[in-house]
């Protein structure tokens, strides 16, 4: 069966704003959509346009399954406490939760950044089909979130169309609670909620983000459980609640 690709629209980052500061101050999920019905109409006359990238919205900041609830409701207390600064960070770790989609197309990016200085769409799309098949509809969803990452200033275009080169790295952010908050969501978008210490900060999908938490600060946090694997590798998980 085909997995559900879920972010098939491109999405502006003032869309996101939007819908996180709706969510923010309104549970009813019919006000939320409402509200962004409106919002978006000047910019998607489409009704059905607009259904679609309401559904991805509210997916990703009101539509939050329990087991992320405590995430998001971390994430809604920071964005109306801090700046504007930190909004990407938390919109960024909120899709990663939310779209696998996502979340696997920002791990190719970064690992192809770390490796050589553009990316093109035909590569990210190669990679995608091992896991979400050869598909239309993949290559079509694909173009949008990238797209997407762009509207959000960490991919620019070349002068070559479908290639990208990374934007300057969001960062760090001044309070580590939001790095601490960051780190929380990219574990919870691995399909393994695992992993090294010393690597987690480094996690490919987080690829536009400078992250300089340390590690005592990880090990310090009641988010976090470490545990000692053989003698000298530890790993990182998220404490239940």
């Amino acid at each position: 069966m085909a997995l559900n690709i879920g972010f098939d629209r491109r999405v502006k980052l003032e869309w996101l704003d939007a819908a996180a500061w709706k969510a923010a101050t309104e549970t009813d999920i019919t006000e939320v959509r409402k509200y962004l019905d409106d919002f978006l109409q000047p910019e998607c006359r489409s009704r059905e346009a607009r259904r679609k990238t309401i559904t991805v919205l509210t997916r990703i900041w009101a539509r939050v399954p329990q087991k992320h609830r405590s995430l998001q409701e971390q994430a809604l207390g920071i964005l109306t406490e801090d700046g504007p600064d930190t909004r990407l960070w938390l919109h960024w770790g909120m899709t990663l939760v939310a779209y696998p989609f996502f979340r696997d197309i920002a791990d190719i990016i970064g690992r192809l950044l770390s490796l050589q200085n553009e990316v093109s769409l035909e590569q990210i799309y190669r990679r995608l089909a091992e896991r979400w098949g050869e598909r239309s509809t993949v290559r079509r969803a694909s173009q949008r979130v990238v797209r997407s990452m762009v509207d959000w200033g960490v991919l620019q275009d070349t002068p070559v169309k479908g290639v990208y080169i990374p934007a300057a790295k969001k960062g760090p952010a001044s309070d580590s609670s939001v790095q601490l908050w960051f780190l929380e969501a990219l574990l919870h978008s691995e399909s393994t909620p695992m992993a090294i210490l010393q690597q987690l900060p480094k996690l490919p999908s987080a690829f536009p983000f400078h992250l300089d938490i340390s590690v005592a600060a990880i090990r310090q946090s009641k988010r976090f459980e470490i545990q000692r694997q053989g003698l000298d590798l530890d790993m990182v998980t998220i404490v239940n609640r």
